[in-house]
């Protein structure tokens, strides 16, 4: 379980998905909501390549799926999804710091994680 931690608490992966409305617009709970959603269809792929705030790094397809299989891989484990999602709704009763309208800190019983406004307005997170 301490790796579903540190996938979560690191940073935390934030998806373009039906209903949140203008990205430009988009609110960190919002996004949340996304991410839960993202979560309990196991769309390992849409959450990657739509919340992950740096995903402009990867050098190629390779590298993108390299990281969409190891998160298929972690949250296979049924415990691991369900701790997951129960930490992104226990976020969502949490309001962030944010800070220059680009970055949000949820801070959850002393732990924290950030999470980054990307370039298309979506808020993503980083690993």
């Amino acid at each position: 379980m301490t790796n579903v931690k540190n996938v979560i608490m690191v940073g935390i992966v934030a998806t373009g998905l039906v209903g949140c409305g203008s990205s430009a617009s988009e609110t960190p709970p919002q996004a949340l909501q996304a991410i839960i959603r993202l979560y309990e269809a196991r769309d390992f792929d849409a959450l990657i390549r739509t919340r992950y705030a740096e995903l402009f790094k990867a050098e190629d397809e390779s590298q993108i799926q390299e990281l969409v299989n190891r998160f298929a891989d972690l949250f296979q484990d049924a415990d691991n999804l369900n701790e997951a999602i129960s930490t992104y709704q226990s976020a969502l009763g949490v309001t962030p710091a944010i800070t220059d309208d680009s970055v949000a800190v949820y801070d959850l019983n002393g732990r924290s994680f950030r999470m980054s406004r990307m370039q298309d307005g979506r808020w993503g997170f980083h690993l």
